[in-house]
Formats: C-alpha cells, structure tokens, sequence
C-alpha cells in the first residue's frame, strides 16, 4: 500500500514540477515580449502589495505608471481571476492580463473595462482588449504596499507610530502623491536587481534568469 502511495505521489510531484516548468518558460517569454514593447520599462516578479499581502506575477513600471501583469497559461484555471483583477485595481495604475488562446473567449465574459487582454498563442503576444489608466486606487491600499520602515524614513516626525498610525495619517495626502510614493518605492525596491538581470540575461530571458527579478517577499507590517 505504502509503495502505490509512493508511486501516485511521485507522479503527482512530476507532473507538478513539468508545470511549474512550463509556466516560467511562459513568463520568460512575458518578459521578453515586455522589454520589446515599452522602453524604458522596469519589471520585478512575484512582488507583493496590499494589506492581504499578495503577490502579481510581474509588476512593471513604464513612464511613471505601475501595470500588474497577471499570466494566465492553458492549465491555470480562472476562478480567482476576477479577484485577482479586483485586488490589482485598489493598488495599480494599470493591469494587463495575458493568457493562452483558449482561455480568452471566457476571460472576456468576465473582464472588466479598462483591463488590458492580451492573448498568447503559437509564441505570439496579441492585443484583444486595450488596457487603460484605473482611477480606482484605495489611498490605504496604496500605502499598505510600502514598507513602514520606507515610510519612517521618508517622514521621521512618524518614526516613533506603529504602521497602522502612519498609514492613517499618510491616507489624508492627495492619492496622485500617495501614487508618486508607491512608484518610488517600487522603482528603488527594484530596480537594482532588475539591472542585474539584464546584465546577466543575453539575448533572451532563461528560466534560471527570473528569479533575479525577485527583489523583496515581506512588506513589513509594524
């Protein structure tokens, strides 16, 4: 009996790791097609936002605006997608979906406006919907996406309040400058290692490549 289990756990686990496999392969090829398409752009991956602590599959800034890029390959399945959409709004400038062929027909069902829709096919990267500004930010939203230590340091008349204290006061600012806070911040956090990654990349982004794109997992919450 133990050796069956073992047996269905093993395949399990391969059949996990071809995944996991192929998605970054699918990422990799993301990242390349981003750096075709937006000079000037800054990408890290797998970076965290928001009070929930969760993670976009690519962050990117271009001309001072922040896009989540969310992946969605053949075998991932949709039903967090909208969520996902929601949560990306309350914090970024922009967000762009990018998913396989047969995915789109029934992401557009669900899509809402002003989500940018890519669809990837064949090693194509096509536009289906035009992604455009959210005006929709939460100002608290926006901060809790900072590291307090950052915001300590920023304003030290606020170094001696807990994180919540300083969020508080912070949120009675005018969005557009809590905005030009949260850029500033990403850029900083990230822009050293995305450097780096292009050092070391070549021609074209590898799977080994992108976890240099990985700058920072923990916004601190004290």
């Amino acid at each position: 009996m133990e050796y069956y289990t073992l047996i269905i756990f093993f395949r399990f686990f391969l059949r996990y790791i071809i995944m996991c496999t192929s998605a970054e392969k699918i990422k990799a090829f993301v990242i390349d097609w981003l750096l075709s398409q937006y000079e000037g752009i800054i990408i890290g991956n797998e970076v965290m936002y928001g009070s929930s602590r969760k993670v976009v599959d690519l962050l990117a800034i271009v001309d001072n605006k922040t896009i989540a890029i969310e992946i969605k390959s053949a075998a991932d399945k949709l039903s967090r997608l909208p969520e996902q959409i929601a949560e990306y709004n309350k914090v970024f400038d922009k967000v762009m979906v990018i998913a396989a062929a047969p995915h789109i027909e029934d992401i557009l069902r669900i899509l809402p406006k002003g989500t940018g829709l890519y669809s990837l096919e064949n090693e194509k990267i096509s536009k289906i919907a035009q992604m455009l500004v959210n005006h929709n930010q939460d100002k608290l939203e926006l901060l809790n996406s900072i590291s307090s230590a950052y915001l300590k340091k920023l304003y030290p008349q606020y170094r001696d309040f807990n994180a919540n204290k300083i969020r508080l006061l912070l949120s009675k600012k005018k969005k557009a400058d809590i905005q030009q806070l949260l850029v500033t911040f990403y850029q900083q956090r990230i822009s050293e290692k995305f450097q780096l990654f292009l050092n070391d990349r070549g021609t074209q982004t590898l799977v080994d490549d992108i976890p240099t794109l990985s700058t920072f997992t923990l916004i601190d919450q004290f």
